[in-house]
């Protein structure tokens, strides 16, 4: 009967050693995101507007699910003559944000150019939604937070109805975000 006892005890005492074994190195593969908002959260939404002296942007989004981000869909606003740029033949818009060491990466970029006629810039279109673009996550934008997102700028190029180039960066910050977990 002793040896019962002190059997049962033992393949309990072993039971338990490895299942605590076990539970500790589960959690120690747990991913360590704690620099970023990203990996504890379903999905992030910011909405980011901006103003230029001839540039207004509004409603760019940057949507981050588990396992995708996506970025666009702003819309822009002239606020010069329209008919300065009525016969432009070319404009170009990127999107560039800092990645966690402070230096700009291109997100998302659009050009438009014509050597036959205008563009027609001003077109609805055109300016309603830029475009977006959707993706994996990229080399570390896990580390990216609510700072990076934040130090988001577009830069339009475009020339005019003489042919003269101009560019403008408009800096966004961030009017919204959502957060659901």
């Amino acid at each position: 009967m002793k040896r019962t006892i002190i059997g049962l005890f033992s393949v309990i005492i072993a039971s338990n050693v490895v299942w605590g074994w076990l539970y500790l190195n589960k959690v120690n593969e747990q991913p360590n995101h704690s620099s970023s908002n990203i990996a504890n959260k379903a999905v992030q939404m910011y909405e980011l507007n901006g103003t230029g002296d001839m540039w207004d942007v509004s409603d760019y989004k940057i949507i981050i699910t588990p396992n995708q981000i996506q970025r666009g869909h702003a819309s822009l606003t002239f606020k010069g003559d329209p008919r300065s740029i009525s016969d432009s033949n070319y404009y170009k818009l990127d999107i560039q944000e800092k990645d966690p060491e402070g230096n700009y990466s291109k997100m998302l970029s659009h050009v438009a150019t014509s050597h036959d006629g205008p563009i027609t810039i001003l077109n609805n279109d055109n300016l309603k939604n830029i475009g977006y673009v959707t993706s994996d996550y990229a080399y570390d934008e896990l580390k990216k937070d609510r700072q990076n997102y934040a130090s988001t700028f577009l830069r339009v190029t475009w020339n005019d109805n003489d042919g003269k180039l101009h560019s403008e960066d408009i800096y966004l910050t961030i009017e919204n975000e959502i957060m659901l977990e």
